[in-house]
């Protein structure tokens, strides 16, 4: 008799996840990457009308706040809704039933919807330069920057979805938490032009770090600020996926 096939290793199973995610959205990704972009482009032209003439600091906190934004428009907003159908419709019941790792279909997720978070990130980005001016000082650290200002979005996102009742309620709090976390705290405006109250509640927003991280990958320099900002965001992204991993129902290891 031969021998049964042995379950795929954790990278096979990731990556065959990735491809699934991706297919789910392969006849509605153009209309979802449009979307997504429009707030943040909307954004970026509104703030730099004015932010033009405050100097390099303020069009630098337009720019990286309005790349902040596409962020959490693509990856929280699109991983909530996706998390609610797979709760709602017992797809976690399903891949719990396969072979793979519950961590598999979590990081095949944010992979997938990070992907297609780029064109929004990368539009905004030249967008804002074109418009604003911006002198970019790229550093080699800018793609680990994107990815960590991913992943706490994501979790969050993750999170929603695994609580929420309803697909609807997903996407509704979803966007409410967006325009939330771009609001408070210096994200999108320098806080020299913020209330202090707001500025300090900006402390507490993963926000007001993603996007202090994209300025120090993008404009410079790549100082103590920066470690700060990644310790933040790595602290906010464990926290939210332990939080998730709770509500994620899955066969017993």
């Amino acid at each position: 008799m031969s021998a049964e096939p042995s379950p795929p290793g954790f990278p096979r199973s990731t990556w065959d996840l990735f491809r699934v995610q991706l297919s789910n959205w392969r006849w509605s990704w153009p209309q979802m990457v449009l979307t997504g972009m429009l707030a943040p482009v909307v954004t970026l032209g509104a703030l730099g009308t004015f932010a033009r003439g405050s100097g390099e600091v303020a069009t630098g906190y337009v720019l990286t706040g309005s790349m902040t934004m596409a962020l959490l428009f693509e990856t929280q907003n699109k991983v909530a809704a996706n998390f609610a159908f797979l709760r709602h419709t017992g797809a976690f019941d399903f891949y719990a039933s396969l072979p793979v790792r519950r961590e598999a279909l979590v990081l095949a997720s944010v992979a997938a919807f990070g992907l297609l978070a780029l064109p929004a990130l990368v539009l905004t980005a030249v967008l804002g330069v074109l418009v604003l001016d911006v002198r970019l000082s790229v550093s080699p650290l800018v793609v680990p920057a994107a990815v960590l200002a991913v992943l706490p979005f994501a979790g969050l996102g993750a999170w929603i979805g695994s609580r929420s009742r309803a697909l609807e309620e997903a996407s509704s709090v979803s966007l409410a938490v967006t325009l939330v976390l771009v609001a408070l705290g210096p994200v999108t405006i320098p806080p020299e032009l913020l209330p202090d109250w707001l500025v300090l509640v900006g402390r507490l927003n993963p926000a007001t770090y993603a996007s202090s991280l994209l300025r120090h990958s993008l404009l410079g320099p790549v100082g103590a600020g920066a470690l700060v900002d990644v310790g933040v965001l790595v602290g906010f992204a464990v926290l939210v996926w332990l939080l998730t991993r709770r509500h994620v129902r899955w066969r017993d290891a």
